[in-house]
């Protein structure tokens, strides 16, 4: 059980520290760089694996899944959060939205008739990739463009991303 909790305390540990990253400065503003997407994305899907391997047990699994998502957020100002969907497209964690979770947006289809979920599914069953879509942009409204990354948590039926809204990305 400790090097369960070491596990769980680094993935914490990576994400609240993020903002100091490999951040361009841009115009005397920080800005997350396309590589930063795929970096955290792939920590935490590689972490939670390895987490998930030794915690059998699927309601631990998401409980510790759901608390790690809802704590996380990361890149320099803090924007950066997660999205977990299981292969049948019930959002399962969402650290911007938690009134998702428990949904089947299987069939959710974005502002341009994007396949949005859908498209994470398949990307993520795949081995993961970039995909860009419309979001509702927490704190603004109406959609934003978003570019996202996701990959398959090892050993499980999972799929974790994040993204930014462009174009805050270089």
């Amino acid at each position: 059980m400790p090097r369960l909790l070491l596990t769980f305390a680094a993935l914490c540990l990576l994400t609240a520290l993020w903002p100091t990253g490999s951040a361009a400065e841009v115009r005397g503003k920080t800005r997350t760089t396309r590589p930063d997407v795929e970096l955290v994305v792939t920590v935490a899907a590689t972490g939670l694996g390895g987490l998930f391997a030794v915690v059998a047990d699927r309601d631990e699994q998401i409980r510790l899944l759901r608390a790690f998502v809802a704590s996380s957020r990361f890149f320099p100002e803090h924007n950066g959060y997660f999205f977990v969907y299981d292969t049948l497209g019930v959002c399962v964690a969402h650290g911007s939205n938690p009134a998702l979770v428990g949904r089947s947006l299987m069939d959710y289809r974005d502002g341009n008739g994007f396949p949005v979920i859908r498209t994470i599914i398949e990307l993520g069953m795949a081995g993961g990739g970039f995909l860009e879509y419309q979001w509702e942009k927490p704190d603004a409204v109406g959609p934003h463009e978003k570019l996202g990354y996701v990959l398959p948590i090892p050993g499980t039926d999972l799929i974790i991303g994040s993204g930014l809204y462009l174009p805050e990305i270089e």
